[in-house]
């Protein structure tokens, strides 16, 4: 890898990611994704994930897709209680027939429009913790994405209290990686 590259020549700065305030609910998230989106330069994958800010302008948590979906549509387990109906005296038999039953009408009857329109995100996000620094080199930044498993990394500039300036995504790291591949196959100083 270009060792004269950093973590801060690819990432996204903050001022082109989706980022809402704690308080914003569902629906202000997929707005300010659709937003975002709409603002991407040519050849940029699309965004995977909103960050949430905090009063104070942290970057708190991170809802992806998988986040959003489990906030939208609710796990139908959760509407009943098992403990208390078979205190009741109502069968294993009833229990399963009632779960399918109860299936197919939560899907009918749910509106996940109205559930976007009131989830807070700071309900359903997910802690954003693992940063790098902005002049980190690009073989740091593949050993983070490996280490951590994930699929985006805060970055943050030190000596400005850790502050969070953008986000490197796996995508533009591994877009990266091609690139420099294919620019080096191409050198005729590497007897290509």
């Amino acid at each position: 890898m270009d060792e004269s590259k950093r973590v801060k020549d690819i990432m996204l700065p903050l001022s082109d990611y989706a980022v809402v305030s704690e308080t914003a609910t569902l629906e202000d998230a997929l707005l300010a994704l659709e937003q975002s989106q709409a603002k991407l330069e040519a050849g940029r994958h699309p965004h995977r994930a909103v960050l949430v800010r905090d009063g104070s302008g942290t970057i708190i948590g991170k809802l992806g897709h998988l986040a959003f979906l489990k906030a939208l549509i609710p796990d139908p387990e959760d509407w009943r209680d098992d403990e208390v109906l078979t205190r009741a005296g109502v069968s294993d038999d009833m229990l399963a027939a009632s779960a399918v039953n109860l299936s197919f009408f939560s899907a009918e009857a749910f509106d996940a429009g109205r559930r976007a329109h009131y989830v807070r995100v700071a309900d359903v996000s997910v802690p954003a913790e693992t940063a790098i620094d902005e002049d980190a080199s690009l073989m740091d930044a593949a050993q983070a994405f490996i280490e951590r498993q994930t699929l985006s990394l805060l970055v943050c500039r030190r000596g400005t209290s850790e502050a969070t300036v953008g986000i490197l995504r796996l995508s533009d790291l591994f877009d990266e990686l091609v690139r420099q591949i294919k620019n080096q196959g191409a050198d005729p100083r590497n007897g290509a």
